[in-house]
């Protein structure tokens, strides 16, 4: 029950701080499904800004791929299938350069 209220408000230490877009939601409705409208209609203004800082609720590998923007936040666990076999591959078993643009899996591959 209830409502949230998701933000986007510009940051400078040596500047006003304005509120660029507001969404109001239902209690239930997932963090990420009004953030894509945001950023759209955020773009469509010209104020998408350069990166965002959020927390895991607005982590979103769709954000991440569609918006040229750097999402910055904690990632949620992986509740993936795959993580919950005893054999499987997870996130865990893959190592990320990020630099290089690489991902190696734990067999070298």
């Amino acid at each position: 029950m209830g409502y949230k209220v998701h933000l986007m408000e510009t940051y400078d230490e040596d500047s006003v701080h304005l509120i660029t877009h507001l969404k109001t939601t239902q209690a239930h409705i997932s963090d990420i499904d009004p953030t894509e409208p945001m950023y759209t209609a955020l773009t469509n203004k010209g104020l998408l800004p350069e990166e965002h800082s959020v927390d895991a609720g607005y982590v979103d590998r769709t954000l991440l791929v569609d918006f040229s923007i750097a999402l910055i936040g904690p990632v949620g666990p992986d509740v993936s299938w795959q993580a919950k076999l005893p054999d499987g591959y997870n996130l865990s078993q893959f190592d990320i350069d990020r630099e290089k643009q690489q991902i190696t899996c734990s067999q070298g591959t």
